[in-house]
């Protein structure tokens, strides 16, 4: 798959979901319970121990069915190690150039994390598919991208940390192509317990907010063409 397509399928999705487990099994259950939602997506975080045997495990039983990504990847080595355990695609949750140039080496979709004017400038001058806005809530959440958004228009957003139900409608809105959940799908507590019907029923629950933020949008166009 290209990169253009990884993206692709990302943008319509709407949703990553992210992992943080260093329980193989674990993150096979619970990346099987939020396809059951609608959303054949899913994003492994590196940080914890035995990360790298998770995402394996995980591509091996979903990487056909399922999108399957690295997140928190840091260095050109850990888009190299991610990229030989499965990976379709690298998140970082800051900017680093050898983690693009990797990435690029490797054919991979990135989604490079920045935060400030200058760090989304140098994202994007770099060629990544996306721009990962980390952490979202520190910074004044969506109205922060949406001031983002006026100064950066050709650059693609996508939203990550503090966003969950309650907000992901003003983050689409503001103009993220996509937003990045943890806990808010696939907590710790659910996962320890076995719990991961609650995991379905959450991803259901966003992948109708984001459709519903999407409709307002289309229709707040429709009359903006019509009114010219």
């Amino acid at each position: 798959m290209s990169k253009l397509d990884t993206f692709e399928r990302v943008k319509v999705a709407g949703i990553i979901p992210a992992l943080r487990t260093s329980d193989a099994g674990q993150a096979v259950r619970a990346a099987e319970a939020i396809q059951a939602g609608g959303v054949s997506i899913i994003e492994v975080s590196l940080a914890p121990p035995n990360a790298l045997d998770v995402l394996d495990a995980v591509a091996t039983a979903h990487g056909k069915a399922m999108l399957i990504g690295a997140g928190t990847v840091v260095d050109a080595e850990g888009v190299r190690q991610a990229a030989l355990a499965g990976a379709q695609f690298i998140v970082t949750p800051g900017f680093s150039a050898e983690a693009v140039d990797k990435a690029k080496e490797f054919g991979l979709a990135i989604f490079a994390g920045a935060m400030t004017p200058t760090e989304v400038q140098t994202a994007t001058a770099s060629g990544v598919e996306a721009v990962k806005l980390f952490p979202c809530f520190a910074m004044g959440g969506a109205h922060y991208l949406k001031a983002l958004r006026g100064q950066y228009p050709a650059t693609q957003f996508i939203a990550s940390g503090g966003i969950g139900l309650d907000n992901c409608e003003e983050y689409i809105r503001a103009g993220a192509c996509a937003i990045g959940v943890g806990g808010e799908i696939a907590d710790a507590e659910s996962m320890s317990a076995g719990s991961y019907g609650i995991l379905t029923v959450r991803t259901k629950r966003l992948r109708r907010a984001i459709r519903s933020a999407r409709g307002v949008l289309e229709a707040l166009s429709i009359n903006v063409g019509e009114g010219r």
